[in-house]
């Protein structure tokens, strides 16, 4: 948290910066939100889903990959940290490897990213058409944080990976990055089989789309059983375990650069 305050006391030095930066994070936002009325503007629906679901499936996944990211998007920066020379330091600190990896790079323009999709979020929810049960009430902030530790998980995963390739950071942000898009919109729009792919290989559908189908009352398009809508907990709770795995290997194959 001391790192943090001091991140957001660096930022508050540079506010003309830091506002230009958080402008052009909402200049992207609505670019995304104007795509998507283009797209509704020729059709009624897409996959057979409304505007207002579309909003909530792009809502709850940016927002959760938005949280993800501003807890620890800076490790994608690892890569960097190791060839400079950098991470020889982290690791005789007493502090945790990982958090200060995901500190080094900390601004707090990753928070203000926060509040772009929390309106979509909330916004949809009042145009949607649905009954609001207590459990479809809860179940959005539960898929949002749920949809968080699977992002912020595949973040350190792939991250992991600069431990041996440290040249491949373009690679690991592109892969992070696809997959926060792939979250946003209805999974049957990339046709069945890459649509069970991006579900039950990789866990992309459990960001939003499987729990998204009951708050919305959807039968859903693949088939799946029921019970994965509310599956996101376990795995996200096996996602964590796994990121852990691969980032503590991680640590221990370094060998420093010498620099």
């Amino acid at each position: 948290m001391l790192l943090v305050r001091v991140a957001f006391r660096e930022a508050a030095q540079y506010r003309t910066s830091l506002a230009l930066r958080s402008l052009t994070e909402a200049a992207a936002t609505v670019l995304d939100l104007a795509a998507i009325g283009i797209v509704f503007a020729h059709l009624s629906a897409l996959e057979g889903f409304s505007l207002a679901e579309v909003a909530f499936l792009y809502g709850t996944s940016a927002l959760a990959f938005a949280l993800a990211e501003a807890f620890v998007g800076p490790v994608d920066r690892l890569g960097w940290h190791i060839r400079d020379g950098r991470f020889d330091v982290v690791l005789i600190r007493p502090v945790s490897v990982l958090v200060q990896t995901a500190t080094m790079a900390f601004s707090p323009q990753r928070v203000a990213r926060v509040a772009q999709p929390a309106v979509i979020v909330v916004v949809s929810c009042l145009a949607l058409h649905v009954h609001w049960t207590p459990d479809r009430v809860l179940l959005v902030p539960a898929m949002v944080l749920c949809g968080a530790v699977l992002a912020a998980s595949a973040f350190v995963a792939t991250a992991a990976v600069l431990f041996v390739a440290p040249d491949a950071t373009v690679a690991v942000a592109a892969s992070t990055q696809g997959s926060a898009l792939a979250a946003r919109y209805p999974m049957t729009v990339y046709g069945h089989h890459l649509a069970l792919l991006l579900t039950v290989v990789l866990p992309i559908g459990f960001v939003s789309w499987l729990p998204a189908l009951h708050v919305l009352s959807r039968p859903d398009p693949l088939g799946l059983p029921t019970a994965l809508r509310f599956a996101s907990p376990l795995v996200a709770a096996v996602a964590v375990g796994l990121a852990a795995l691969a980032w503590r290997a991680g640590v221990r194959r370094y060998r420093s650069t010498g620099s």
